[in-house]
């Protein structure tokens, strides 16, 4: 937990939004599912809105509704240790772009130092763990100053009933080194389903 409130991290905020598209054409689109920020006060306004929303975090006690609307110095959503070496490689024109989504169904808090996903899955989440990728669609966009944001968007088909509580970004299509990853509120999903996403990485000055 004390990783995201007082770790020092080369960006300035990273993210994933999510939209579930149901078998049937339904949309619901979740929006932010994850999210951390270098600024506090920014962590503290995610998490408080959604605390109001009810959509991540409901507390019937006292105590713990100040502990979940408190939660955003925990959030745990990083471009972690080995997602460094990977923009480093790349700037010597080595490497593979980081731009395969990956999702796992285990439970856990992500940790900057993390390799691997918890529990991750095959798009057939009722098989056991694999790591067959979604080749996503890169670009740069603007967040605060010019191409700051590194985004890769792409929808990702179950084949199998699960629920997918984690997901991230890998520079392989099968296999590869993790980038940024993050955890949430799990979503099911049913054969047939998708979760359209959209992962960003911001870098910092």
């Amino acid at each position: 937990m004390l990783d995201s409130l007082f770790a020092r991290s080369p960006v300035k905020s990273v993210a994933i939004d999510a939209v579930v598209i149901r078998a049937n054409g339904y949309r619901e689109n979740l929006r932010r599912i994850a999210s951390w920020d270098k600024s506090f006060l920014k962590r503290f306004g995610y998490r408080f809105k959604r605390s109001r929303s009810g959509a991540l975090f409901v507390a019937t006690d006292p105590i713990i509704g100040v502990i979940s609307i408190l939660g955003p110095a925990f959030l745990a959503t990083f471009m972690v240790n080995g997602g460094e070496a990977i923009v480093t490689n790349r700037i010597l024109a080595g490497g593979t772009e980081p731009k395969n989504i990956g999702w796992g169904t285990g439970a856990g808090t992500t940790a900057r130092s993390d390799t691997t996903l918890f529990t991750e899955k095959l798009v057939d989440l009722a098989t056991s763990a694999g790591t067959d990728h979604t080749v996503g669609t890169s670009s740069r966009t603007t967040v605060t100053n010019a191409n700051d944001n590194y985004q890769v968007t792409g929808t990702r088909t179950a084949t199998g009933a699960g629920t997918v509580t984690n997901a991230g970004l890998f520079d392989a299509a099968s296999g590869g080194n993790l980038f940024m990853k993050g955890d949430f509120t799990g979503i099911g999903l049913s054969s047939g389903d998708s979760i359209a996403f959209t992962c960003g990485v911001q870098f910092t000055n």
